[in-house]
């Protein structure tokens, strides 16, 4: 066989690829502005978002804030599933409720 017979590995057109990466971070904006919305005091918080899936990880004050960020992700249109890695800070806790010694 000729190489001239072989056909030519050619990248895909940047449109296809450009189109998915703008949908992530349509996502990812539209996450962030809901999160800032609810929990304006919140921070330190990572967005994700691959395809569907948005994954959250960091650290929350307490449950409810946890609980929060992930009930607001999936009200995001376009939101599919919700990936919780988010970990309730300890010392946030002790600090919020020093009467439960």
């Amino acid at each position: 066989m000729k190489s001239s017979d072989s056909p030519e590995i050619v990248s895909a057109p940047p449109q296809f690829a450009e189109g998915r990466v703008a949908q992530g971070r349509d996502l990812e904006w539209r996450i962030t502005a809901c999160l800032k919305t609810r929990i304006p005091e919140l921070k330190g918080i990572r967005i994700t978002v691959v395809g569907s899936t948005a994954v959250l990880r960091g650290k929350v004050r307490t449950v409810e804030e946890r609980w929060l960020c992930l009930k607001c992700c999936h009200h995001v249109p376009g939101v599919a599933r919700v990936v919780n890695d988010l970990i309730v800070d300890e010392q946030a806790l002790i600090y919020l409720n020093p009467e439960e010694e």
